[in-house]
C-alpha cells in the first residue's frame, strides 16, 4: 500500500498525539496525595506562623523540618524524617 508523503506524515502525527495523550494520562496523579517520600508527617498546624515555631522547636533539638500545606487545603503539615521522628514528637510534646 503506498500512501501519498502528506498522508503519512498526518498518520505520524496522530500516532504521536495519541501516544502523548495516553502517557499524559497514565502519568498524572491526584495533585491533592502528593507524596513527600521518606518524610513523616508530625504535626499539623494552622498557619505559617505556627509552622515556624514547630520547626524553631525542632531546630533546637538538631531535627530538621519541611513544611507543606496540607491535603485538605487548609493549615500546613510539618514532616520529618523517620530517623527523626520520634526526637520531633518528643520535643514537642515536651514542655
Amino acid at each position: 500500500m503506498n500512501l501519498p508523503a502528506p498522508y503519512l506524515l498526518l498518520v505520524a502525527l496522530l500516532v504521536v498525539g495519541a501516544l502523548g495523550l495516553v502517557l499524559r494520562w497514565a502519568f498524572t496523579g491526584d495533585e491533592r496525595g502528593r507524596d513527600y517520600g521518606l518524610l513523616r508527617e508530625i504535626a499539623k498546624v494552622p498557619s505559617r506562623t505556627a509552622a515556624q515555631v514547630v520547626e524553631e522547636r525542632l531546630r533546637t533539638v538538631g531535627v530538621r523540618a519541611t513544611t507543606v500545606p496540607a491535603e485538605d487545603g487548609e493549615g500546613l503539615r510539618v514532616l520529618v524524617f523517620p530517623a527523626d521522628e520520634r526526637a520531633a514528637i518528643a520535643a514537642l510534646l515536651d514542655d
